[in-house]
């Protein structure tokens, strides 16, 4: 028989299993030639109540929370002092009322992957069950119009699988300033993953969530499928940025 897949027990779990050391509060993250598709849509605010900790005050949609999801893929990424390599990532949220009063984006973290060992591994350490998904997918595939399909494929052995699938246009030649916090209560206090970019372009998209109706996003979709990212849905794309990580 299945078992429907517990995120608390999960989060509770992982975070217990870690071997961190204690001097890693933080570290940071440099982004090079980056593209990014992220989605923000309404889910039933009782059900995002449930998987973010109290402390954070969700954002308001008309009475429903706001689900955030964001793939990326960089063509360097180098952890503190360690070279660049092509990296992805892929994560999911709910938007929150900045706790500290920064940031122009804030979300709670729910999930979290990556095909860079040692991203993985830096987050593991500050207290992130981020898993490590060696076949973590990202495509994006324009015409010759400046249209094009994308896919993202997040696949890890540690949690169930999910994926977007759908269609963006090319961001134009301008752009404007972000801040976008991630935070997530770890096993050492408060993580706050705060990436600076100084101008991102985006371009329209429309694209889709799909995934096990079973996992804590099917159970937080209510079903296996989410197109409903109408508060925000773009592809969006910038040179360089600096990710910022500190555990308090």
């Amino acid at each position: 028989m299945r078992t429907k897949f517990n995120l608390a027990m999960f989060l509770t779990g992982f975070a217990m299993t870690l071997h961190a050391d204690s001097s890693q509060r933080g570290f940071t993250v440099s982004l090079r030639d980056c593209t990014e598709l992220i989605g923000l849509g309404p889910v039933d605010f009782a059900k995002a109540r449930s998987l973010v900790p109290i402390s954070y005050s969700l954002v308001p949609f008309n009475g429903s929370a706001g689900l955030v999801v964001r793939a990326s893929r960089c063509a360097g990424t180098g952890v503190d002092s360690s070279a660049e390599k092509p990296a992805i990532v892929a994560q999911v949220g709910i938007a929150i009322i900045p706790p500290d009063g920064t940031g122009d984006i804030n979300n709670y973290t729910l999930l979290y992957a990556t095909d860079h060992q040692q991203l993985a591994q830096v987050l593991n350490q500050a207290g992130l069950p981020a898993v490590l998904d060696r076949a973590l997918a990202y495509e994006l595939t324009p015409d010759s119009n400046g249209h094009g399909e994308v896919y993202v494929g997040v696949s890890p052995a540690l949690q169930p699988a999910w994926f977007l699938t759908g269609a963006a246009d090319t961001p134009p030649s301008a752009g404007g300033p972000v801040v976008a916090n991630w935070w997530f209560q770890g096993s050492h206090g408060v993580i706050k993953m705060s990436t600076s970019i100084a101008s991102i372009r985006y371009g329209a998209a429309g694209f889709s969530l799909h995934t096990s109706k079973m996992s804590v996003l099917g159970g937080l979709i209510d079903g296996n499928t989410d197109a409903n990212f109408f508060f925000f849905n773009a592809l969006g794309a910038f040179t360089g940025a600096n990710l910022a990580a500190s555990v308090k």
